[in-house]
């Protein structure tokens, strides 16, 4: 237990320091996809035209609204594989690979505010367009918890919001945007193809996994002191 704890405790100071370090400008990078490993490891986001992913003209057609299976239909059309030239790319100290490839169908729909724990979270968009919006963490103060919508956001539900600078980023066909830990996103997009995968490091992967064991472990506790009350043990057994 007590090494458990001196790991998440090495997590959450190492983390910590990266957030410190962190770069607050609110720029967006663009580069050819040829020289992005020279601003992987920055933290700003990245916009980079990759191409036309990931969608096959054969399955676009067959995938049906919602889909169900997000990660799943990412594995079909190998999308990983279209987007070898961002895992190549990544930082020394990053782990191999993309982490959770999903793809998504979107019609007028805005997806809530997320906060990015990967290195890298990437999102890209193959038909329409996709509305970003972006803020940094420093800014999470003034943002109450569960934001759905921030493009809607009143006074009322945020009383400090004239304090929140962020900006809006168009992802058009065939362009993707690489957003470093310590930002939050939120996606609107009339109709559109697009689709997302993660970059980790050791220290990411553990941070964005965390709540996930918690949960486990909660649920398994409290299977534990339900059996404990419930559960009579017959002492001449």
């Amino acid at each position: 237990m007590e090494a458990l704890l001196i790991f998440i405790g090495i997590i959450i100071l190492v983390h910590w320091f990266e957030y410190r370090r962190s770069i607050q400008e609110y720029s967006v990078t663009q580069v050819p996809i040829t020289e992005i490993a020279g601003v992987m490891s920055e933290k700003t986001p990245i916009m980079v035209e990759v191409g036309l992913l990931p969608w096959r003209p054969e399955i676009a057609k067959t995938a049906s609204y919602p889909i169900e299976d997000n990660e799943g239909l990412a594995a079909q059309i190998d999308l990983a594989k279209g987007l070898t030239d961002l895992d190549s790319a990544r930082s020394l100290w990053w782990l191999p690979g993309l982490f959770h490839p999903s793809v998504d169908i979107l019609k007028h729909e805005v997806e809530g505010l997320t906060w990015v724990t990967a290195e890298r979270q990437w999102i890209g968009c193959t038909t329409g367009s996709l509305t970003i919006w972006l803020v940094h963490s420093r800014y999470r103060q003034f943002l109450p918890d569960g934001v759905t919508n921030p493009w809607t956001l009143t006074v009322a539900e945020a009383p400090y919001i004239g304090r929140v600078q962020f900006i809006e980023v168009v992802i058009k066909p065939g362009w993707a945007l690489g957003l470093p830990s310590h930002w939050g996103y939120a996606v609107k997009a009339e109709e559109a193809w697009s689709w997302t995968a993660e970059q980790h490091s050791i220290v990411s992967l553990g941070i964005t996994q965390m709540p996930g064991v918690l949960m486990d472990l909660k649920s398994k506790v409290q299977d534990l002191r339900y059996t404990e009350e419930h559960v009579e043990v017959n002492p001449s057994q």
